[in-house]
């Protein structure tokens, strides 16, 4: 018998939400290495980020810009008030030409991980995705329910390969909440997929990126506030407004040097380099 995509689907999506750990688990962590999935293993937390890496990148955080990001949200509001997902898919390079530029295997995975992260009561999401990991993002969020896409604070994608054929904006999500950065003379932003070394460098947009989804779930906060006793705010001053970012592409003076340095994150008791790789 063959069994209609959409139940198996559901399937897999009850098994996830039930594998969520049913109480919150103490936690104290960076992200370390290629691999993050402290969602499925230490369940809901105040901030969950969603992260879909870049083409051909290790794990499922990649090495650039994804650990950077997951750690610059941590030092803002403590890594024991976030938990960061990376999205298990196989960013090859083929799959950048699947319609939409992105496999429906990463398309799926990441939604299951929102509808996950939806069930979560008081939490507030927050997703990203760098290069091939941005088409997800954009494939993604546009096929969620609008119930689910209420619940995502605000989007980043970086390097962004739909940026051209989507006209700048995630379809059927709020560009109030959506942020895409381009650096000048990418090309993917521009619809082709020809890399330049210039898709490389977008480990210096991280603070802008970090800083512009800490404003935005801390505007949430005022409007719909974690529960008493579920979030301790930290001594961190978030930068409000943001200093504002011109629509991509954005030129390499365009990265906003009026803004704070991120907290450095310590382990275990020795900072770590901001500029160093988390592995």
């Amino acid at each position: 018998m063959v069994v209609p995509f959409q139940l198996l689907f559901l399937a897999v999506f009850v098994g996830v939400v039930s594998a969520l750990p049913a109480t919150v688990q103490p936690r104290q962590s960076w992200t370390i290495g290629y691999w993050a999935h402290e969602l499925t293993e230490y369940g809901c937390k105040p901030i969950i980020l969603i992260w879909a890496k870049a083409t051909i990148e290790p794990g499922n955080m990649g090495h650039t810009v994804g650990p950077r990001l997951s750690d610059g949200l941590k030092a803002l509001f403590g890594p024991a008030n976030v938990v960061t997902q990376g999205v298990d898919y196989w960013g090859f390079i083929e799959t950048n030409f699947y319609p939409g530029g992105a496999p429906p295997w990463g398309i799926y995975d990441m939604q299951l991980l929102l509808y996950a992260a939806a069930t979560c009561p008081n939490s507030k999401i927050v997703a990203a995705g760098y290069s091939q990991g941005a088409a997800l993002t954009h494939r993604a969020i546009e096929g969620l329910p609008q119930e689910v896409k209420d619940k995502i604070v605000a989007v980043v994608t970086f390097g962004d390969t739909q940026t051209y054929q989507d006209g700048g904006r995630i379809k059927g999500f709020d560009t109030n909440r959506t942020l895409i950065i381009c650096n000048a003379g990418d090309a993917v932003c521009s619809g082709t997929l020809y890399v330049f070394p210039v898709h490389f460098d977008y480990i210096k947009w991280v603070p802008t990126a970090t800083y512009y989804l800490a404003g935005k779930l801390l505007e949430d906060a005022i409007h719909k506030p974690w529960p008493n006793g579920s979030f301790i705010f930290p001594n961190v001053t978030v930068p409000a407004p943001l200093p504002p970012i011109p629509a991509p592409p954005q030129s390499s003076n365009a990265v906003p040097d009026s803004l704070p340095p991120l907290p450095t994150p310590e382990i275990s008791g020795e900072s770590m380099d901001s500029n160093a790789l988390f592995f």
